[in-house]
């Protein structure tokens, strides 16, 4: 059976929405153990400062950009990539 170039595109893209969702759900329940582990140090062995903040705000802003760039803006960033492909097909089979 063969499929249309707009099944692949929709395929692919389908998987990648699903693998940039599974990404971010890891990453953020990695940061989430990391921050309540920091958080956890800080109040527990070093209390005289809240310093916990900081990596905690720092790793809360990589996985906003994580979800920014990772999934919200995910289409436009298939669309060019997938354009992309069929440009450089496009190139080989005008080579061959």
């Amino acid at each position: 059976m063969a499929i249309t170039l707009e099944t692949y595109r929709q395929a692919e893209r389908a998987m990648a929405a699903q693998e940039a969702t599974t990404g971010l759900r890891v990453h953020a329940a990695i940061c989430g153990v990391v921050c309540v582990g920091l958080v956890l140090l800080n109040v527990l062995v070093a209390s005289e400062f809240p310093w916990a903040i900081f990596p905690v705000v720092g790793m809360s802003i990589g996985l906003a950009a994580h979800w920014w760039f990772g999934v919200r803006h995910l289409d436009e960033t298939m669309t060019r990539h997938q354009d992309d492909v069929e440009r450089a097909a496009e190139r080989m089979g005008r080579a061959a």
